[in-house]
Parts: structure tokens; sequence; C-alpha cells
């Protein structure tokens, strides 16, 4: 009875703290209040229960002078879960201090689980402050707070459209993983993904679709890797994976392959079938390409622009390799932005010029133009391919202005040519897909024509196959308001990109170049004869010229003869010339009647090897 007359001085202590509350019975306020109090003996059984703790007056009554045991056996908690509040009982029966601490309980029967937060007060004897007598257990729910906190936590984490982790849950991830990799753990890759033609989905079918097609592909990416990996949502069509304890570096590999595999699948959505979407993907792995996470991305989309560049729907590794390439891109990009910036085009830019020939009804062969070829001497890069700095140009929006200077340079070193001959003569001038796609194109253009007062008829701009592709309606536009100016439009490299029957219709074309690729074989590969022929018939039968691009020995001429091709250019009739050489050869005295040793001669009577 002492120790309950303790406690009931305690509460009594409390109540007095209320002065103008009074009742007969001093626990009623107790058991009214809106917390959960608790009051247990040194044993840990149950003295005191309010209302709010025991949940009804019926259970409260029979947890008196029990433990928590039965305390979770009633209320369908889990026992495990009341492990903590044991832990600190014990304690604070040695310490006899307050102690604070955040209860999880979770209950299995509603598969639930409830958050508290917990105060244990020791209480003492009235007539020895250091004898403990009891211990009150008071708190609250933090269950809204903490779902509120994770639903928080989910929306800042978690991508709304897809239901992956985003951009800074990969981020966390690649930390906590740079961090394992530190305390001795096994390799790990990170693979950067990228949709290949998502653009054609939005404009063909809008965002609802194009939405449809993102979640459906994060589902397919999703079901291929394991537990221990996660995938994530960085961008509008981006994509990361995280991939861990990898046994080789060439598991990412594997891992890539199959998502290459499944995201080509078509995708059935509503009445739609789409099979054109694929995914590029570069790959690096932990810790071998980099130990911080921001140089770890970086590489990666290296490795993912790589295998762009290499192929649609392919994976690349980075590599040292690759890091050194990047870093001579970042001094040619320099060296190029100078070249624009200071104006110095005539310093190190020079425009070549390649013969396209013809031969005609006589069985003799005339020059009737040449392709404008831009070389560039860079005093500390040496000589710059165009195969290599012309990309970077494209990139980096500096193609403008130089695809600017060369028209200009070409057409005037073309009237300079042209004034010396009688015949019709006509140049050719290489568009990249940036400018045909810029809408102030045709205004330029007619610029540089009145400015240069060139006929529109001698003028023809070449444009790749994959230059309609790219903003087709914009393309389409500036192609149809330049050929009404007078120009002629031909396709370049045909036979390697996308070009079909329906753009050789759309767009108004008037020449159709074969690829040197093509003509390369054409006098060793049955096939390569059967599909240069087929490119002719199909030239022809749309009313196209055709012109064989690569034609570098007499065999190669001879089979395109055979197949009614007469118009060509290539090494066997000249390589790109200077304007002094190339003039040269247009006015002098020039060697047809003996084709199959015109290179050598060439070589001799214009000094190409100086």
């Amino acid at each position: 009875m002492r120790n309950n007359n303790g406690l009931t001085g305690f509460l009594k202590r409390l109540f007095q703290r209320i002065p103008h509350l009074t009742s007969a019975d001093p626990y009623r306020v107790y058991r009214e209040i809106p917390m959960e109090i608790a009051i247990y003996d040194t044993q840990g059984k149950y003295k005191f229960v309010n209302k709010l703790y025991g949940g009804d007056d019926k259970v409260t009554r029979r947890l008196l002078g029990r433990t928590d045991d039965f305390y979770a056996k009633i209320k369908g908690i889990n026992g495990d879960s009341l492990q903590k509040r044991r832990q600190y009982f014990l304690q604070i029966l040695e310490e006899k201090k307050v102690i604070q601490f955040t209860e999880k309980l979770h209950f299995p029967g509603k598969n639930q689980t409830l958050y508290y937060k917990r105060i244990f007060q020791p209480l003492f004897s009235e007539h020895d402050p250091q004898e403990l007598r009891g211990v009150c257990l008071f708190g609250n729910s933090l269950t809204f707070i903490v779902q509120a906190q994770k639903e928080l936590k989910y929306l800042v984490y978690h991508d709304k459209l897809t239901g992956l982790k985003n951009r800074e849950a990969f981020f966390d991830e690649v930390d906590q993983m740079l961090i394992d990799t530190d305390r001795g753990e096994v390799l790990g890759a990170i693979l950067m993904c990228d949709l290949d033609n998502f653009k054609t989905v939005n404009d063909q079918y809008g965002h609802k679709i194009a939405d449809f097609c993102l979640k459906e592909i994060a589902q397919r990416i999703s079901k291929l890797i394991r537990k221990s990996d996660q995938v994530f949502r960085v961008g509008g069509d981006e994509y990361s994976i995280v991939l861990r304890n990898l046994n080789h570096e060439y598991d990412a590999s594997r891992v890539a392959e199959k998502i290459l595999h499944e995201v080509s699948k078509p995708l059935k959505i509503l009445d739609y079938t789409i099979n054109y979407l694929s995914m590029s993907i570069g790959i690096v792995v932990i810790p071998k390409d980099g130990k911080e996470r921001d140089v770890l991305i970086q590489n990666a989309t290296f490795a993912l622009k790589n295998a762009k560049k290499v192929k649609i729907s392919d994976f690349q590794f980075f590599s040292e390799e690759l890091t050194k390439t990047s870093m001579a891109r970042l001094e040619l990009e320099n060296n190029l932005r100078k070249v624009v910036n200071e104006n110095i085009f005539e310093n190190q830019f020079e425009v070549y010029y390649q013969p396209i020939v013809e031969k005609g009804n006589d069985g003799s062969y005339a020059i009737i133009g040449c392709e404008a070829l831009l070389r560039w001497h860079n005093p500390d890069l040496g000589e710059v391919s165009p195969a290599i700095f012309i990309p970077v140009a494209e990139d980096t929006d500096l193609i403008g202005p130089i695809g600017d200077w060369v028209l200009y340079k070409a057409i005037n070193d073309f009237k300079s040519v042209a004034a010396k001959v009688s015949h019709p003569l006509y140049i050719s001038v290489n568009f990249s897909a940036k400018q045909m796609r810029a809408p102030h194109i045709v205004s330029k253009v007619e610029g540089i024509i009145e400015n240069t007062h060139i006929k529109p008829e001698n003028l023809h701009l070449e444009i790749t196959e994959t230059s309609l592709l790219d903003e087709e309606q914009q393309v389409l536009e500036n192609i149809n308001a330049l050929e009404k100016l007078g120009l002629r439009i031909a396709i370049d490299d045909f036979g390697v990109g996308f070009a079909s029957l329906k753009y050789l219709q759309k767009f108004p074309v008037s020449i159709i170049k074969i690829d040197r690729s093509f003509i390369k074989h054409i006098n060793l590969s049955h096939d390569h004869q059967k599909l240069v022929e087929s490119i002719i018939i199909l030239g022809k039968n749309l009313n196209k010229e055709i012109i064989a691009e690569g034609v570098e020995n007499f065999e190669h001429l001879q089979m395109l003869n055979t197949q009614n091709c007469h118009k060509y250019q290539g090494f066997l009739f000249s390589k790109p010339l200077q304007l002094h050489q190339f003039e040269k050869l247009l006015t002098g005295d020039y060697p047809f009647a003996n084709i199959e040793k015109l290179p050598n001669i060439l070589e001799n009577t214009l000094n190409l090897k100086n």
C-alpha cells in the first residue's frame, strides 16, 4: 500500500497544479486528458492506465497489475515492437533519469504500423527522493506526422509519372554506392539510358501517348533488373540504372543488351502500335571510371553520346581513351570558337573543290560542276578532318557562321573560275541539318545570292538524308522556299540514312548522290551492284538526277556505265583541289582519252603531291 500511496501522492501533486479543477475523483483529469499515460511499478506492472492509453474502460481495468506482454497480446501488437520500451525501462531503473524515445508498434492483424513519441519519467517516494517507486510513461501518437513525412519524402524522391525514383534519389544512391565501395564492396556500374526517336512519338501522337510510352518503358526496365539494383527516371526520356555487386564489368553489358532488346519491342498503346523506339546506353564501372559522383555521371554521359554516334540502339563503356577524346574535342572546340569569334576564317580555313564529271553521248567526259569542301589548317592542331570538326561545329552552334563564310567564299571563287570557261558550270555546297532547320536560312541565302550576283540555277545545296527527319516541317518549308528561289537541292550520301520514297516524293529534291560506301564495293559484290542499280532505277523513275560518289577506279566507272549512271565524283577523276589547281584543271587540256591512267597523269599535271 505504501507504493500505491506514493503513486497517489504523485498524481495528487500533479492534480494540485490545476487548482480550478476539483473532483471527488482526483484521477479523473488524467483519465480524460488527451495524452497517453500509464504508470508502472518497479516490476513493470501497470498501476494506472488512462483512457487514451487503454482504449476503453474494460481494457484499462484488465491491464492493471499486468505487464507489457499482456498489453501487446490484447492490443494485437507484435511483441518485438516493445523491445525498445523494455530496454529503456531497465535503463531508467538503473539511471533514474528521464528518457525520451520514439516507438514503432506493428499490428500484424491490421497490417498497420503506428508511431509514438514516448517519455519515461521516474517516480520517487515522498519521504525519500532517492527511492524509486515507479515509472510513468506518457506521450502521443506521431503516426500522422511520420506518414506525412514519408509522403513528402516520396514526392521529393519519386517521379510522379512513372513511380520510379527520380534524379535526386539517383544522386543519393550513387553517393551511397561510393561510400560502400570505400568499405571494400565489389564492383558496381551506372547505366545512363536515353530513348531514341521519342520526339517522334510526341510529335505524332501527343503527350498523352508519349506518357504511356514512358511508363511502359519504365516497367519493362524494372522487370529486367535484380532486387539489389535500382532504376531511376532522371529526365524527360532519360533513365539511369545502378547495378550493385557485379562479378565483372561485362555483367553490365549483359543487362544493357537485355534492356536494348526489351525496349525495342513494339509498344501497343490504346489503338496505336509504336515500333520505332530504341535506346542508347552509356556505362561506367565503379570504382574504375571514377570515385566522385559528378565525375561518374559526366563519364557515363560521354559514353552515352558515343553510343549514339556509333549506332542507334547501342551501348558503350566509358574508357580512358574516351576521356582523351573528350579532352581533345574540348581543345578543338576552343580553337574553332576562336576562329569564329575573332573572324579569322581566311587565316585557317580553305575551300577545296572536287570536280563533278559527266559522260556525254559521244563517250567524252566533261566537268559540269564541283563540290565545295571545307579544310581546316590550325596552327596548334594541324590538319583537322571535316569529319571531326563539322560535328563539333554543329553541336556548339558554330556551324551557322562557318556555313555562311563557306557559302560566300565558294560562290565568289566559283564566279572567278566560271568566267574563264564557256560551258555551263555549277557549284554545290553542303548544308548541315542545323542550317537547314534555321528559320531565317531562306532570307539569308537569298541575301547572299543578291550580294554575290550568282545565278540561282548555278547554286546547288547538298543536304544529308538525316536532315530530312530533323524538324521535318521546318525543313520542308525551307527546302520548298529555297527551291522557289531557283536553287537545286541534292540529297547527299543517299542510302546510308533513313530516306524513303516518302521523303523523295515529299521534298523537292532534284539530285540524288549515291553514297561512296556502295560504290566502293560495286565491282566486288553482287549485292552492292544490285543495290546501286536499284537506286539508279528509282532515281530515274522519279525524274531525279543521279551522281555516283566515291568513283575511285576504272572498274567502278565501267560498272556504273553499264547501269546507265553517267555522272560521277571521285578520286578517279580528281581529288579535292585548291582553287588554283581546280582552275588549271578546268581551263587546261583535260586528258580524257587515257581515263585508266588519269589519276597518275593529274598528279604530275597539277602538282597534287605539293
